[in-house]
């Protein structure tokens, strides 16, 4: 049943826009991030080349740390990114690629994320793991946003393939913002053999620069408190979480670009 909504959602994503990267940093960390501006509908992309680095660090799993960095290349007709990172702990390891393709038609945007990775076990000989993720966003009036992510896809339709297994999740998120300085968002996640967490989430723009966040979780309880900080062509993201199982998560992530940039934090 759960590979029947998935296969109706991705095809309806796949007719409604071409699937080509929206955050290649949030996917592969599978973190929540609030769009750059949930009013404003698709619009054409400055050509332009980015940058980014990110650390984000599991006290509660034996101290397991992922880091990265990323590069994006945006043109006007799509943005295109190479993500690496590697993530575990001494003796067992990850270390994933990640190729990615964001598009915009009309008032959806989409991005295919595609993962190559190779788990390093002390002792042992790598193995190949493959992955992506399906991304999409959904302007369904001047004030309101529609996400849907799709984690891990192939471990949705293969779930019994061993170089597909993974954690497969969907998520659905819905960002509204009643004001400039305002904006609200609720919504949950789906695994094939559970339900949850719900999450509700409130975001406060202090200025055209500097933007607070705030996520919180039901079924399991989890908090996320996060700032964005946009200074000449850099911006600057970090969050602290606590979530049940993963105790406190800090992740910093710094970009950068050619030119500054002119949107507001997300």
């Amino acid at each position: 049943m759960m590979r029947l909504i998935y296969l109706i959602t991705l095809i309806f994503f796949a007719i409604s826009a071409r699937l080509v990267s929206q955050d290649p940093v949030a996917s592969a960390m599978r973190t929540t991030v609030w769009p750059a501006s949930a009013t404003a509908s698709a619009t054409a992309l400055d050509p332009g080349i980015s940058w980014s680095v990110f650390s984000k660090q599991y006290y509660c799993v034996s101290n397991w740390n992922a880091t990265g960095l990323s590069f994006n290349y945006q043109s006007g007709l799509g943005r295109s990114a190479l993500l690496i990172y590697r993530d575990g702990i001494p003796g067992f390891s990850w270390y994933h690629l990640y190729l990615s393709h964001y598009r915009q038609f009309k008032k959806i945007s989409a991005m295919l994320h595609l993962r190559f990775s190779f788990v390093d076990l002390k002792d042992r000989p790598m193995v190949f793991r493959f992955g992506g993720n399906v991304n999409t966003a959904w302007s369904i009036a001047q004030t309101l946003m529609l996400q849907v992510n799709i984690y891990d896809f192939p471990g949705w339709i293969f779930p019994g393939t061993a170089i597909a297994r993974g954690d497969p999740v969907m998520q659905f998120m819905l960002f509204h913002e009643p004001g400039r300085l305002i904006g609200l968002a609720g919504g949950f996640r789906i695994r094939p053999s559970a339900f949850g967490p719900v999450t509700g989430g409130i975001r406060v723009n202090l200025n055209d620069q500097i933007a607070l966040t705030g996520l919180f979780d039901v079924l399991a309880f989890g908090v996320t408190i996060g700032m964005s900080w946009r200074i000449k062509g850099f911006q600057f993201k970090g969050w602290l979480g606590h979530n049940n199982g993963l105790g406190v998560t800090p992740m910093v992530v710094v970009s950068g670009n050619r030119e500054a940039g002119t949107e507001p934090p997300g």
